[in-house]
């Protein structure tokens, strides 16, 4: 069994193997997938884990979801996670701010979002639902970002490990 599964889209995936001390992770992210996916994948069929972490709602904003449906989508992600996995915890990565979202005048509808998440999960299935704020590391500094102004550099997922682990290894080892 996993300490982490990890879930969503290309800003999971390509972060490939986070470095989060001694935590055994499955990376199953896929690139270009929207909440939609993942609401209709046979999340059953992800390996067993101890946690799993879901980083999805960016694509959705490229391909012109509502918002509103994202959010709802995300939702149904989450707790039909923590239903199949009644012992587990399950977190989810707020949608990043970055300078691709900001160009298309996205972040206020992006701060929205999140914040209808994280209402959401406060509370979530016995408190098992985290919500974990990484725009706070990034700051949508374009530092931390490829030209195509979306995905991370490496430098960026490094920085993210380092500030990160602690957190996430607390998290995820808590019982």
């Amino acid at each position: 069994m996993h300490d982490i599964v990890m879930i969503g889209s290309s800003i999971f995936e390509f972060w490939q193997k986070p470095k989060w001390g001694t935590l055994n992770i499955s990376n199953n992210a896929i690139r270009s997938t929207q909440s939609l996916d993942w609401y209709n994948s046979d999340l059953s069929t992800l390996p067993k884990a101890k946690n799993y972490l879901v980083y999805c709602g960016s694509n959705d904003l490229i391909y012109g979801v509502p918002p509103e449906q994202t959010v709802a989508n995300i939702n149904v992600v989450l707790f039909s996670l923590a239903k199949l996995n009644p012992d587990a915890k399950i977190g989810y990565f707020s949608i990043m701010k970055c300078p691709q979202k900001q160009k298309a005048q996205q972040l206020t509808v992006i701060d929205k979002m999140n914040k209808h998440i994280k209402t959401a999960t406060c509370c979530g299935i016995n408190n098992r639902i985290h919500y974990f704020d990484f725009n706070e590391y990034i700051n949508n500094d374009k530092k931390w970002f490829n030209n195509d102004g979306l995905h991370l550099t490496e430098q960026a997922y490094q920085m993210l490990d380092e500030k990160l682990e602690p957190v996430i290894s607390q998290w995820a080892l808590a019982s």
